[in-house]
Protein backbone atom coordinates (compact mmCIF):
# COMPACT_ATOMS: atom_id res chain seq x y z
CA UNK A 1 0.00 0.00 0.00
CA UNK A 2 1.13 3.54 -0.70
CA UNK A 3 -0.01 5.94 1.79
CA UNK A 4 0.51 9.85 2.10
CA UNK A 5 -0.20 11.79 5.42
CA UNK A 6 -0.50 15.69 5.89
CA UNK A 7 1.63 16.34 2.25
CA UNK A 8 2.00 20.48 2.05
CA UNK A 9 4.22 21.71 -0.89
CA UNK A 10 4.86 25.41 -1.87
CA UNK A 11 6.50 25.66 -5.83
CA UNK A 12 7.23 29.63 -5.32
CA UNK A 13 6.59 31.56 -2.52
CA UNK A 14 5.11 34.52 -4.01
CA UNK A 15 2.17 32.68 -4.84
CA UNK A 16 1.79 30.52 -1.76
CA UNK A 17 1.28 26.92 -1.52
CA UNK A 18 -0.10 24.70 -4.14
CA UNK A 19 -1.66 22.54 -1.65
CA UNK A 20 -1.92 21.89 2.40
CA UNK A 21 -2.32 18.52 4.50
CA UNK A 22 -3.37 16.29 1.91
CA UNK A 23 -3.99 12.62 3.03
CA UNK A 24 -4.53 9.66 0.79
CA UNK A 25 -4.08 6.01 -0.04
CA UNK A 26 -3.67 3.43 -2.73
CA UNK A 27 -4.67 0.17 -1.99
CA UNK A 28 -3.21 -2.89 -3.86
CA UNK A 29 -4.92 -3.62 -7.93
CA UNK A 30 -7.14 -0.05 -6.96
CA UNK A 31 -7.88 2.25 -9.90
CA UNK A 32 -7.58 6.13 -8.96
CA UNK A 33 -7.72 9.34 -10.78
CA UNK A 34 -6.13 11.95 -9.98
CA UNK A 35 -8.12 15.23 -11.67
CA UNK A 36 -8.38 18.90 -10.46
CA UNK A 37 -7.42 22.46 -12.50
CA UNK A 38 -4.28 22.87 -14.55
CA UNK A 39 -1.54 24.31 -12.03
CA UNK A 40 -3.26 22.64 -8.80
CA UNK A 41 -0.08 20.67 -8.29
CA UNK A 42 -1.06 16.92 -9.76
CA UNK A 43 2.58 16.84 -11.00
CA UNK A 44 4.00 17.57 -8.08
CA UNK A 45 1.94 15.47 -5.76
CA UNK A 46 2.67 12.27 -7.99
CA UNK A 47 6.20 13.40 -8.12
CA UNK A 48 6.46 14.11 -4.11
CA UNK A 49 4.69 9.88 -4.12
CA UNK A 50 7.24 8.73 -5.76
CA UNK A 51 10.25 10.05 -3.92
CA UNK A 52 11.19 12.90 -6.34
CA UNK A 53 10.87 15.71 -4.16
CA UNK A 54 11.81 15.48 -1.11
CA UNK A 55 11.25 19.53 0.21
CA UNK A 56 7.62 18.49 1.39
CA UNK A 57 6.17 18.34 4.54
CA UNK A 58 4.30 15.80 5.68
CA UNK A 59 5.26 12.10 5.42
CA UNK A 60 4.88 8.95 2.93
CA UNK A 61 4.83 5.72 3.36
CA UNK A 62 5.14 2.44 1.44
CA UNK A 63 4.57 -1.21 2.94
CA UNK A 64 7.14 -3.50 2.95
CA UNK A 65 8.28 -4.43 -0.70
CA UNK A 66 5.96 -1.89 -2.22
CA UNK A 67 7.49 -0.53 -5.59
CA UNK A 68 6.50 2.46 -7.41
CA UNK A 69 6.90 3.01 -11.07
CA UNK A 70 6.43 6.86 -12.13
CA UNK A 71 5.53 7.37 -16.21
CA UNK A 72 5.96 11.84 -16.16
CA UNK A 73 4.20 13.72 -19.15
CA UNK A 74 7.30 15.44 -19.79
CA UNK A 75 9.82 12.21 -20.58
CA UNK A 76 12.69 12.32 -23.04
CA UNK A 77 10.89 12.55 -26.33
CA UNK A 78 14.10 13.82 -28.09
CA UNK A 79 16.43 10.95 -27.27
CA UNK A 80 19.48 10.63 -29.71
CA UNK A 81 19.63 6.68 -30.03
CA UNK A 82 17.53 4.00 -31.36
CA UNK A 83 14.19 2.61 -29.86
CA UNK A 84 16.36 -0.33 -28.64
CA UNK A 85 18.56 1.96 -26.91
CA UNK A 86 16.01 4.20 -25.22
CA UNK A 87 14.14 0.77 -23.35
CA UNK A 88 17.27 -1.41 -22.77
CA UNK A 89 17.21 -5.07 -22.74
CA UNK A 90 14.65 -7.01 -20.89
CA UNK A 91 12.91 -10.44 -21.30
CA UNK A 92 9.36 -8.83 -21.45
CA UNK A 93 10.05 -5.77 -23.33
CA UNK A 94 9.45 -7.55 -26.40
CA UNK A 95 5.55 -8.61 -25.36
CA UNK A 96 5.12 -5.61 -24.30
CA UNK A 97 6.54 -3.77 -27.56
CA UNK A 98 4.45 -5.93 -29.51
CA UNK A 99 1.13 -5.02 -27.90
CA UNK A 100 2.29 -1.63 -28.48
CA UNK A 101 3.36 -2.16 -32.53
CA UNK A 102 6.87 -1.30 -31.62
CA UNK A 103 8.59 -4.38 -32.21
CA UNK A 104 9.46 -3.55 -35.78
CA UNK A 105 11.21 -0.29 -34.76
CA UNK A 106 13.80 -1.00 -32.79
CA UNK A 107 16.02 -0.14 -34.96
CA UNK A 108 14.46 3.62 -36.08
CA UNK A 109 16.00 6.35 -34.36
CA UNK A 110 13.73 6.96 -31.49
CA UNK A 111 13.32 10.79 -32.40
CA UNK A 112 11.99 9.91 -35.77
CA UNK A 113 8.95 7.84 -34.24
CA UNK A 114 5.81 9.91 -34.07
CA UNK A 115 5.14 11.50 -30.17
CA UNK A 116 2.37 8.75 -29.55
CA UNK A 117 4.72 6.50 -30.74
CA UNK A 118 7.59 7.50 -27.95
CA UNK A 119 5.02 7.85 -25.23
CA UNK A 120 4.21 4.09 -26.06
CA UNK A 121 7.84 2.88 -25.87
CA UNK A 122 7.96 4.56 -22.66
CA UNK A 123 5.06 3.12 -21.17
CA UNK A 124 6.54 -0.32 -22.13
CA UNK A 125 9.77 0.36 -20.65
CA UNK A 126 7.99 1.16 -17.20
CA UNK A 127 5.69 -1.56 -17.21
CA UNK A 128 8.16 -4.21 -17.45
CA UNK A 129 10.02 -3.19 -14.14
CA UNK A 130 6.65 -4.30 -12.48
CA UNK A 131 5.90 -2.28 -9.67
CA UNK A 132 3.20 -2.49 -7.17
CA UNK A 133 1.79 0.94 -7.72
CA UNK A 134 2.04 2.56 -11.24
CA UNK A 135 2.04 6.91 -11.12
CA UNK A 136 0.85 7.61 -14.45
CA UNK A 137 1.06 11.41 -15.12
CA UNK A 138 -1.33 12.19 -18.46
CA UNK A 139 -0.65 8.85 -20.02
CA UNK A 140 -3.14 8.44 -22.72
CA UNK A 141 -1.27 12.21 -23.61
CA UNK A 142 -0.11 10.99 -27.48
CA UNK A 143 -1.99 7.48 -27.66
CA UNK A 144 -3.91 6.81 -31.00
CA UNK A 145 -7.30 4.95 -30.04
CA UNK A 146 -5.86 1.41 -30.91
CA UNK A 147 -3.31 1.93 -27.69
CA UNK A 148 -5.66 3.82 -25.41
CA UNK A 149 -8.01 0.85 -25.56
CA UNK A 150 -5.38 -1.35 -25.14
CA UNK A 151 -4.29 0.74 -22.02
CA UNK A 152 -7.62 0.62 -20.91
CA UNK A 153 -8.13 -2.82 -20.81
CA UNK A 154 -4.54 -3.33 -19.12
CA UNK A 155 -5.47 -0.74 -16.25
CA UNK A 156 -8.33 -2.79 -15.82
CA UNK A 157 -6.88 -6.46 -15.44
CA UNK A 158 -3.39 -5.27 -14.05
CA UNK A 159 -2.69 -6.15 -10.53
CA UNK A 160 -1.20 -3.51 -9.94
CA UNK A 161 -2.50 -0.31 -7.56
CA UNK A 162 -2.53 2.46 -10.20
CA UNK A 163 -3.14 6.61 -9.47
CA UNK A 164 -3.20 8.55 -12.57
CA UNK A 165 -3.50 12.15 -13.51
CA UNK A 166 -5.80 11.99 -16.67
CA UNK A 167 -8.80 14.05 -17.99
CA UNK A 168 -9.52 11.37 -20.70
CA UNK A 169 -13.58 10.61 -19.89
CA UNK A 170 -14.18 7.81 -21.27
CA UNK A 171 -10.82 6.17 -19.58
CA UNK A 172 -11.71 7.30 -16.03
CA UNK A 173 -15.49 6.37 -16.42
CA UNK A 174 -13.97 2.70 -17.71
CA UNK A 175 -11.19 2.11 -15.48
CA UNK A 176 -11.25 4.25 -12.32
CA UNK A 177 -13.33 3.39 -8.93
CA UNK A 178 -12.26 6.56 -6.93
CA UNK A 179 -11.97 9.99 -8.19
CA UNK A 180 -9.05 12.15 -6.28
CA UNK A 181 -10.21 16.34 -7.24
CA UNK A 182 -7.09 18.74 -6.26
CA UNK A 183 -8.14 22.20 -6.06
CA UNK A 184 -7.79 25.32 -3.95
CA UNK A 185 -5.14 23.46 -2.31
CA UNK A 186 -7.59 20.42 -1.23
CA UNK A 187 -8.59 16.90 -1.69
CA UNK A 188 -11.58 16.13 -2.06
CA UNK A 189 -12.73 12.45 -2.73
CA UNK A 190 -15.47 11.07 -5.15
CA UNK A 191 -16.46 7.22 -5.23
CA UNK A 192 -16.47 6.21 -9.00
CA UNK A 193 -15.78 7.38 -12.16
CA UNK A 194 -16.46 11.11 -14.20
CA UNK A 195 -19.49 10.83 -14.69
CA UNK A 196 -20.19 9.81 -11.43
CA UNK A 197 -17.92 12.70 -10.00
CA UNK A 198 -19.74 15.03 -11.91
CA UNK A 199 -22.85 13.68 -9.87
CA UNK A 200 -21.45 13.60 -6.62
CA UNK A 201 -20.46 17.39 -6.42
CA UNK A 202 -23.97 18.06 -7.80
CA UNK A 203 -25.90 16.43 -5.25
CA UNK A 204 -23.36 17.85 -2.22
CA UNK A 205 -23.68 21.43 -3.80
CA UNK A 206 -27.53 20.98 -3.79
CA UNK A 207 -27.67 19.16 -0.27
CA UNK A 208 -24.82 22.48 1.34
CA UNK A 209 -26.97 24.57 -0.55
CA UNK A 210 -30.21 23.58 1.36
CA UNK A 211 -27.97 23.40 4.45
CA UNK A 212 -26.97 26.93 4.21
CA UNK A 213 -30.62 28.00 3.12
CA UNK A 214 -31.80 26.76 6.56
CA UNK A 215 -28.80 28.11 8.40
CA UNK A 216 -29.87 31.56 7.12
CA UNK A 217 -33.46 31.62 8.03
CA UNK A 218 -32.81 30.08 11.62
CA UNK A 219 -30.56 32.94 11.96
CA UNK A 220 -32.77 35.73 10.46
CA UNK A 221 -35.78 34.19 12.54
CA UNK A 222 -33.64 34.19 15.66
CA UNK A 223 -32.06 37.22 15.02
CA UNK A 224 -35.70 38.89 14.63
CA UNK A 225 -36.79 37.33 17.80
CA UNK A 226 -33.90 38.50 19.78
CA UNK A 227 -34.55 41.91 18.74
CA UNK A 228 -38.08 41.69 19.71
CA UNK A 229 -37.80 40.25 23.07
CA UNK A 230 -34.92 42.95 23.70
CA UNK A 231 -37.56 45.39 22.91
CA UNK A 232 -39.88 43.88 24.87
CA UNK A 233 -37.79 43.73 28.08
CA UNK A 234 -36.52 47.50 27.64
CA UNK A 235 -40.67 47.92 27.15
CA UNK A 236 -41.39 46.65 30.42
CA UNK A 237 -38.28 48.42 32.14
CA UNK A 238 -39.70 51.37 31.09
CA UNK A 239 -42.81 50.67 32.53
CA UNK A 240 -41.56 50.06 35.82
CA UNK A 241 -40.30 53.50 36.28
CA UNK A 242 -43.45 54.91 35.55
CA UNK A 243 -45.53 53.46 37.77
CA UNK A 244 -42.87 54.64 40.60
CA UNK A 245 -45.83 55.05 42.91
CA UNK A 246 -46.79 51.52 43.18
CA UNK A 247 -44.36 49.30 45.24
CA UNK A 248 -45.53 46.11 44.00
CA UNK A 249 -45.28 46.97 40.49
CA UNK A 250 -41.79 47.86 40.11
CA UNK A 251 -40.25 44.32 40.95
CA UNK A 252 -42.81 42.89 39.08
CA UNK A 253 -41.72 44.58 35.59
CA UNK A 254 -38.38 44.52 36.34
CA UNK A 255 -38.05 40.55 36.64
CA UNK A 256 -40.25 40.14 33.89
CA UNK A 257 -37.94 42.70 31.52
CA UNK A 258 -35.05 40.55 33.23
CA UNK A 259 -36.55 37.05 32.10
CA UNK A 260 -36.95 38.05 28.64
CA UNK A 261 -33.80 39.93 28.62
CA UNK A 262 -31.86 36.35 29.03
CA UNK A 263 -34.64 34.90 26.22
CA UNK A 264 -32.83 37.53 24.12
CA UNK A 265 -29.20 36.68 25.31
CA UNK A 266 -30.15 33.43 24.88
CA UNK A 267 -30.80 33.39 21.01
CA UNK A 268 -28.38 35.82 20.58
CA UNK A 269 -25.67 33.01 21.77
CA UNK A 270 -27.80 30.47 19.15
CA UNK A 271 -26.96 32.53 16.49
CA UNK A 272 -23.10 32.98 17.47
CA UNK A 273 -23.01 29.23 17.80
CA UNK A 274 -24.96 28.81 14.35
CA UNK A 275 -22.34 31.22 12.73
CA UNK A 276 -19.43 29.09 14.09
CA UNK A 277 -20.68 25.73 12.44
CA UNK A 278 -22.43 26.95 9.69
CA UNK A 279 -22.11 25.81 6.68
CA UNK A 280 -20.24 27.73 4.10
CA UNK A 281 -22.00 29.71 1.53
CA UNK A 282 -21.61 26.55 -1.57
CA UNK A 283 -20.52 28.19 -4.88
CA UNK A 284 -20.03 26.46 -8.82
CA UNK A 285 -16.30 27.30 -9.44
CA UNK A 286 -16.32 29.80 -12.40
CA UNK A 287 -15.90 27.46 -15.51
CA UNK A 288 -13.42 28.38 -17.92
CA UNK A 289 -14.52 29.68 -20.73
CA UNK A 290 -12.89 30.19 -24.69
CA UNK A 291 -14.57 31.96 -27.43
CA UNK A 292 -12.10 32.30 -30.98
CA UNK A 293 -12.81 35.32 -32.92
CA UNK A 294 -13.46 35.05 -36.72
CA UNK A 295 -12.54 36.85 -39.94
CA UNK A 296 -15.44 36.77 -42.45
CA UNK A 297 -14.77 34.06 -44.45
CA UNK A 298 -16.81 34.43 -48.12
CA UNK A 299 -15.81 30.84 -49.57
CA UNK A 300 -17.49 27.91 -49.27
CA UNK A 301 -14.93 25.81 -49.83
CA UNK A 302 -12.07 27.38 -48.37
CA UNK A 303 -9.34 24.36 -48.98
CA UNK A 304 -9.32 22.10 -51.75
CA UNK A 305 -6.45 19.11 -51.28
CA UNK A 306 -6.31 16.94 -54.71
CA UNK A 307 -4.30 13.69 -55.13
CA UNK A 308 -1.49 14.37 -52.10
CA UNK A 309 1.07 12.22 -51.85
CA UNK A 310 3.72 12.21 -48.78
CA UNK A 311 6.16 9.25 -47.95
CA UNK A 312 9.28 9.11 -45.59
CA UNK A 313 10.43 5.66 -44.97
CA UNK A 314 6.97 3.96 -46.01
CA UNK A 315 3.77 6.17 -47.86
CA UNK A 316 1.94 8.04 -45.47
CA UNK A 317 -0.69 8.69 -47.92
CA UNK A 318 -1.37 8.31 -51.09
CA UNK A 319 -3.58 10.18 -53.54
CA UNK A 320 -5.20 12.03 -50.80
CA UNK A 321 -8.30 13.63 -51.87
CA UNK A 322 -10.62 16.47 -49.32
CA UNK A 323 -12.26 19.85 -49.64
CA UNK A 324 -13.03 21.75 -46.39
CA UNK A 325 -16.26 23.02 -46.51
CA UNK A 326 -17.26 26.26 -44.98
CA UNK A 327 -18.44 25.79 -41.03
CA UNK A 328 -17.27 22.59 -41.12
CA UNK A 329 -15.21 20.88 -37.84
CA UNK A 330 -13.02 18.01 -39.62
CA UNK A 331 -10.81 15.57 -37.45
CA UNK A 332 -8.11 13.62 -38.67
CA UNK A 333 -7.73 10.31 -37.37
CA UNK A 334 -5.59 6.97 -37.74
CA UNK A 335 -2.98 5.45 -35.78
CA UNK A 336 0.38 7.31 -34.31
CA UNK A 337 2.91 8.09 -37.22
CA UNK A 338 -0.25 7.68 -40.05
CA UNK A 339 0.72 11.29 -41.18
CA UNK A 340 -1.88 13.70 -39.14
CA UNK A 341 0.96 15.96 -37.74
CA UNK A 342 3.04 16.15 -41.46
CA UNK A 343 -0.54 16.90 -42.92
CA UNK A 344 -0.67 19.82 -40.81
CA UNK A 345 2.89 20.99 -41.70
CA UNK A 346 2.34 20.09 -45.37
CA UNK A 347 -1.18 22.56 -45.56
CA UNK A 348 0.54 25.31 -43.40
CA UNK A 349 3.61 25.03 -46.25
CA UNK A 350 5.90 23.96 -43.58
CA UNK A 351 6.76 21.04 -45.23
CA UNK A 352 6.59 19.97 -48.88
CA UNK A 353 4.13 16.75 -50.39
CA UNK A 354 5.85 14.32 -52.54
CA UNK A 355 2.93 15.71 -55.36
CA UNK A 356 -0.69 16.86 -55.10
CA UNK A 357 -1.75 20.42 -54.99
CA UNK A 358 -3.02 22.44 -52.21
CA UNK A 359 -5.32 25.38 -52.90
CA UNK A 360 -7.03 27.87 -50.38
CA UNK A 361 -9.38 30.32 -50.90
CA UNK A 362 -7.73 34.12 -51.13
CA UNK A 363 -10.13 34.92 -47.74
CA UNK A 364 -8.62 31.50 -45.77
CA UNK A 365 -6.75 32.74 -42.68
CA UNK A 366 -4.83 30.36 -40.62
CA UNK A 367 -4.51 29.53 -36.96
CA UNK A 368 -2.54 26.94 -36.17
CA UNK A 369 -1.65 25.02 -32.28
CA UNK A 370 1.06 22.83 -32.94
CA UNK A 371 1.39 19.78 -30.87
CA UNK A 372 4.69 20.96 -29.45
CA UNK A 373 4.09 22.76 -26.31
CA UNK A 374 7.56 23.49 -24.86
CA UNK A 375 8.38 26.34 -27.23
CA UNK A 376 7.40 29.37 -24.63
CA UNK A 377 10.68 30.70 -23.41
CA UNK A 378 10.74 30.01 -19.77
CA UNK A 379 12.14 33.43 -18.32
CA UNK A 380 9.31 35.38 -19.40
CA UNK A 381 5.88 36.00 -17.79
CA UNK A 382 2.67 34.32 -18.76
CA UNK A 383 1.67 38.12 -20.28
CA UNK A 384 5.14 38.90 -21.25
CA UNK A 385 4.75 35.50 -23.84
CA UNK A 386 2.02 36.55 -25.30
CA UNK A 387 3.68 39.92 -26.43
CA UNK A 388 1.29 42.19 -26.28
CA UNK A 389 2.25 45.72 -27.46
CA UNK A 390 -0.87 48.42 -26.82
CA UNK A 391 -2.47 48.89 -23.48
CA UNK A 392 -5.70 48.05 -25.62
CA UNK A 393 -3.81 44.15 -26.48
CA UNK A 394 -3.00 43.69 -22.74
CA UNK A 395 -5.95 44.60 -22.07
CA UNK A 396 -7.38 41.70 -24.26
CA UNK A 397 -4.65 39.25 -23.36
CA UNK A 398 -5.94 39.65 -19.65
CA UNK A 399 -9.57 39.14 -20.31
CA UNK A 400 -8.54 35.73 -22.47
CA UNK A 401 -6.14 34.55 -19.58
CA UNK A 402 -8.55 35.31 -17.11
CA UNK A 403 -11.47 33.26 -19.13
CA UNK A 404 -8.94 30.62 -19.12
CA UNK A 405 -8.66 30.67 -15.04
CA UNK A 406 -5.19 32.81 -15.02
CA UNK A 407 -7.01 35.69 -12.56
CA UNK A 408 -5.07 38.21 -10.30
CA UNK A 409 -1.34 37.92 -10.09
CA UNK A 410 -1.32 34.51 -12.12
CA UNK A 411 -0.28 36.27 -15.48
CA UNK A 412 3.09 37.54 -13.94
CA UNK A 413 3.94 33.88 -13.03
CA UNK A 414 7.04 32.69 -14.81
CA UNK A 415 6.52 30.41 -17.29
CA UNK A 416 9.10 27.69 -16.46
CA UNK A 417 6.92 27.57 -13.46
CA UNK A 418 3.71 26.75 -15.41
CA UNK A 419 2.31 22.92 -15.54
CA UNK A 420 2.24 21.46 -19.24
CA UNK A 421 -1.74 22.41 -19.58
CA UNK A 422 -1.31 25.69 -18.19
CA UNK A 423 1.79 26.02 -21.25
CA UNK A 424 -1.38 24.86 -23.57
CA UNK A 425 -3.13 27.55 -22.34
CA UNK A 426 -0.97 30.09 -22.88
CA UNK A 427 -0.82 28.39 -26.59
CA UNK A 428 -4.23 29.14 -26.88
CA UNK A 429 -4.48 32.69 -26.03
CA UNK A 430 -1.79 33.26 -28.12
CA UNK A 431 -3.56 32.24 -31.08
CA UNK A 432 -6.91 33.53 -29.73
CA UNK A 433 -5.24 37.11 -30.01
CA UNK A 434 -5.10 36.64 -33.86
CA UNK A 435 -8.21 36.24 -35.36
CA UNK A 436 -8.42 33.75 -37.93
CA UNK A 437 -11.74 31.86 -40.12
CA UNK A 438 -9.72 28.29 -40.32
CA UNK A 439 -8.23 26.58 -37.35
CA UNK A 440 -5.79 24.05 -37.46
CA UNK A 441 -5.61 22.42 -34.51
CA UNK A 442 -2.93 19.04 -33.39
CA UNK A 443 -4.30 17.32 -30.30
CA UNK A 444 -5.56 20.55 -29.00
CA UNK A 445 -6.74 18.73 -25.52
CA UNK A 446 -3.57 17.08 -24.82
CA UNK A 447 -2.92 18.48 -21.00
CA UNK A 448 -5.57 20.40 -20.80
CA UNK A 449 -8.06 20.30 -17.76
CA UNK A 450 -11.67 18.75 -17.76
CA UNK A 451 -13.00 22.29 -17.45
CA UNK A 452 -11.20 23.67 -20.41
CA UNK A 453 -11.30 21.10 -22.49
CA UNK A 454 -15.06 21.36 -22.26
CA UNK A 455 -14.91 25.01 -22.77
CA UNK A 456 -12.73 24.15 -25.60
CA UNK A 457 -15.87 22.22 -27.05
CA UNK A 458 -18.15 24.45 -26.40
CA UNK A 459 -15.90 27.12 -28.00
CA UNK A 460 -15.25 25.24 -31.32
CA UNK A 461 -19.62 24.37 -31.77
CA UNK A 462 -19.89 28.22 -31.72
CA UNK A 463 -16.64 28.76 -33.86
CA UNK A 464 -18.31 29.92 -37.37
CA UNK A 465 -14.89 29.26 -39.08
CA UNK A 466 -13.57 25.88 -40.24
CA UNK A 467 -11.68 23.29 -38.01
CA UNK A 468 -9.33 20.67 -38.76
CA UNK A 469 -8.09 18.57 -35.99
CA UNK A 470 -6.41 15.86 -34.67
CA UNK A 471 -7.52 13.62 -31.56
CA UNK A 472 -7.51 10.94 -29.88
CA UNK A 473 -10.05 11.88 -27.11
CA UNK A 474 -12.61 9.60 -27.81
CA UNK A 475 -15.19 12.00 -26.77
CA UNK A 476 -13.85 14.79 -27.95
CA UNK A 477 -14.19 13.67 -31.34
CA UNK A 478 -17.68 12.56 -31.30
CA UNK A 479 -18.39 16.09 -29.37
CA UNK A 480 -16.82 18.35 -32.16
CA UNK A 481 -16.46 16.43 -35.41
CA UNK A 482 -18.88 17.11 -38.62
CA UNK A 483 -16.99 14.50 -40.90
CA UNK A 484 -13.77 12.19 -39.92
CA UNK A 485 -11.06 12.00 -42.69
CA UNK A 486 -9.07 8.45 -41.57
CA UNK A 487 -5.31 8.39 -42.66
Amino acid sequence: MLQATGLSYTADLRFGPLFEDITLSILPGEKVALMGPNGAGKTKLLQILAGMITTAQGQVIQTKKTSVGYLPQDFDFEFAGTLEEMVGDHPLLARYLGRFGLVEKLEQRYDTLSLGERMRAALAKLLVTDPDILLLDEPTNHLDLEARIWLEEFLRRCPQGVLMVCHDRTMINAVVSRVLDLRQGCLIEYGGGYDDMLRQKHERFERDRAAHAREQAETRRLKTAAEHSHQRASNLVNKSKIRDYDPKGKPHYNARAKAIEKQAKSMRTRIEHLNRKATEKPFLPKDAALEFPSRPLRSDYPLAVRKLTKSYTGPLFDGLNFNLEKGYRTALIGANGSGKTTLMRILLGQESPDSGEIVWSPDAVVGYLSQSRGLLPHDLTVLEALDPITPEEEKFARTLLGRLLFRGDAVHKPVGVLSVGERTKVELTKMLLSPANVLLLDEPTNHLDVESLEALEKALLEYPGCVIFTSHDRTFVETIADEEIEL
